[in-house]
Parts: structure tokens; C-alpha cells; sequence
């Protein structure tokens, strides 16, 4: 999570690089005969800068830091899973969903299929209501492998929504 962390947090230095050079590009383009080829380069160096930027910064909000689950604030209230991401500036951002609204991506697969899709390398993690995460199973260190086992499968105490 902190090399994740540093390729975010240096998003925005690429960012500040990219606004510096513009600039004495600008004054170039100004004051002097500028060819149509180097101001395509100028513009497609400042837009790469930007879809790249924005490219972390989409994938920087969905990959999961840490899953947790916590307790129900009140006796007999259902527990929630917090989900922590990092937010544009490279920062935690915890949030909060109800243990029903995780889709449970291993529930109906077979024994075999679960080990293979734990391998993979990201996890996808659809959440109700809210938007899919990414999950690092492979790579990641898991303090309670059964419990994470079960939330994935959708075997964990209160992950089922009751019938009323």
C-alpha cells in the first residue's frame, strides 16, 4: 500500500511539473515561430500528463487498502464492512457499507474456481449502492484468512439479508 500511496502522491508532482513547463512553452508560442509538430508535442505532453493523472486517481479510489469489519454501534444492529481507499492527495478515505451490499464474488463458484480467482492478482469487489473496489488477495497480508474466506463467499453472520 505505500508504493501505491507514492505512485498517487506522485500524480501530483507530475502534475505541478507538467504546469511549470507551460508556462515558458506559452511564452515561446507567443513571442516566437513555433512549428505545428512541437506545439502537437507540447499539447500532447500536457494532456498525456492529465489522462494519466486522471487514470491513478480512478484506479488510486477503488483499490482497497485495508478491508475491516466492524461491530455494530448498538446490541443487535447488523456489523459493517469499512473499506479503505485513498482519496486524490494520496490520503486514507474509510468507507462504510452495510455488510449486505458486498456482492460476494467467490458465493457460487466451485472449490477449484475460488482458488484460482484468489490467485489473481486484483479481486474485483462490487458493492451495492456504491462503486467496485479491488482487492489485492495475492499480494496483500490477510490477518484472518477464514473470516475473509467467508465474507467472500457470503457465509459471515449477517452478510445475508433477512426476509421480513
Amino acid at each position: 500500500m505505500q508504493l501505491f500511496r507514492l505512485l498517487v502522491r506522485m500524480k501530483v508532482f507530475q502534475l505541478v511539473g507538467i504546469a511549470a513547463l507551460a508556462v515558458p512553452i506559452n511564452t515561446f508560442l507567443a513571442t516566437g515561430h513555433v512549428a505545428s509538430t512541437q506545439a502537437v508535442m507540447a499539447s500532447a505532453l500536457v494532456m498525456g500528463a492529465g489522462v494519466a493523472s486522471g487514470a491513478l486517481w480512478f484506479y488510486s479510489r477503488r483499490y482497497v487498502g485495508e478491508l475491516a469489519l466492524l461491530s455494530g454501534s448498538q446490541p443487535g444492529q447488523p456489523p459493517r464492512l469499512r473499506i479503505s481507499v485513498l482519496d486524490f492527495w494520496g490520503k486514507r478515505e474509510d468507507n462504510d457499507v452495510a455488510l449486505q451490499a458486498l456482492v460476494p464474488p467467490l458465493q457460487h463458484l466451485p472449490e477449484s474456481a475460488r482458488r484460482a480467482m484468489l490467485q489473481e492478482p486484483l479481486l474485483p469487489l462490487d458493492v451495492e449502492g456504491d462503486r467496485q473496489y479491488f482487492l489485492s488477495v495475492r499480494y496483500g497480508k490477510v490477518v484472518d484468512p477464514a473470516m475473509l474466506h467467508a465474507l467472500l463467499t457470503g457465509q459471515l453472520e449477517g452478510q445475508q439479508l433477512s426476509a421480513d
